[in-house]
């Protein structure tokens, strides 16, 4: 085995450093420390680049596409059932890594079929369907009276159950923007880090400024996860697949409910 760690070690910790985030997410009202927060901005870049890597080495790309979307189905029902019955004071849970991983696996594929020019119209498709649908999901949110009717709210909330956009998933564009980088400088590490850093860098600008950086605006401590992946060997090591598609929504909604009682 060589040395530094193994994909297998790199979920582990994003799970880890995942669930520390989510205790200060559900439980800040009982004083749970900022540094939680913190220490959670490298749980996500770990997710991206672990799903760069799976859709790489994946043997079956579109059913890896496919749990990517069905888990952002289920999560997208579960964090529905918990924001209808288990909010206090109006919060939303809105949870749902599964969709940043999934589009960013959609571009992946387009930047694939793009490398050959009897797949580059496949790849324009692929590029474009996902980019209008979030374009259309912005335009039915922004574009209209919307929430003035029960119908048209049911409708936007079907839409976005149904499919994952750009600009209202987990992360964003640049959350789908560095699954992209991670997957296009594949075998390059530095290229990888520069990418990360250079997202980080852009949060710390855009995200809320330099003055709230270790308040409001500490995703740039993102730029942590560059540790582990400068570690990482190249190696799988153990799988984990099917335990972190249920451990996630699992943990989330353990959390929310705990919190709810605690809070009621």
């Amino acid at each position: 085995m060589n040395k530094g760690m193994t994909g297998f070690q790199l979920k582990v910790l994003g799970v880890v450093t995942m669930v520390i985030d989510h205790i200060g997410e559900f439980f800040l009202f009982l004083g749970v420390p900022m540094w939680f927060h913190w220490i959670g901005r490298i749980a996500a870049p770990l997710f991206l680049f672990e799903s760069s890597e799976g859709f790489i080495h994946t043997s079956n790309r579109k059913k890896y596409m496919f749990r990517l979307l069905a888990g952002y189905w289920l999560m997208g029902i579960i964090d529905m059932i918990l924001n209808h019955y288990f909010s206090i004071n109006d919060t939303i849970v809105f949870n749902n890594i599964f969709g940043t991983l999934f589009l960013g696996t959609v571009y992946m594929q387009a930047c694939e079929y793009f490398k050959q020019k009897k797949t580059f119209f496949k790849g324009l498709i692929w590029f474009l369907v996902p980019t209008i649908l979030s374009v259309l999901a912005m335009v039915l949110l922004y574009g209209g009276n919307l929430f003035d009717s029960k119908l048209g709210m049911f409708f936007f909330q079907g839409f976005t159950l149904l499919v994952p956009t750009l600009m209202l998933t987990e992360g964003g564009v640049l959350f789908v923007l560095l699954s992209v980088l991670f997957y296009l400088f594949h075998g390059k590490r530095l290229l990888q880090v520069a990418s990360l850093l250079i997202i980080a860098i852009i949060t710390l600008i855009f995200g809320g400024g330099v003055q709230h950086a270790f308040t409001l605006n500490y995703q740039w401590m993102m730029c942590l996860a560059a540790i582990p992946i400068i570690l990482y060997n190249g190696e799988k090591g153990r799988s984990m697949r099917n335990f972190f598609y249920i451990f996630y929504p699992a943990h989330i909604a353990l959390f929310a409910i705990i919190s709810f009682f605690i809070q009621r």
